[in-house]
């Protein structure tokens, strides 16, 4: 997904969130100016961070990277 097509998504109102590993594992989400990003969460282990990623998933305003 191109930085364009990410500000298009953003502005019909849905948040992007992705997995990051280093340097422990956390989620991390888009913020509103220039495709960067920031820390949403971070957690103890991986299978923490993909269960919390999972739940908000759920949400039908949250898409993955």
């Amino acid at each position: 997904m191109t930085l364009n097509d990410q500000n298009k998504v953003k502005a019909a109102g849905f948040t992007i969130i992705r997995k990051d590993d280093y340097p422990n594992p956390r989620i991390k989400i888009s913020t509103k100016h220039n495709g960067g990003w920031k820390t949403y969460g971070v957690y103890e282990t991986k299978a923490a961070r993909d269960k919390a990623f999972k739940t908000l998933l759920e949400s039908n305003k949250i898409i993955s990277d």
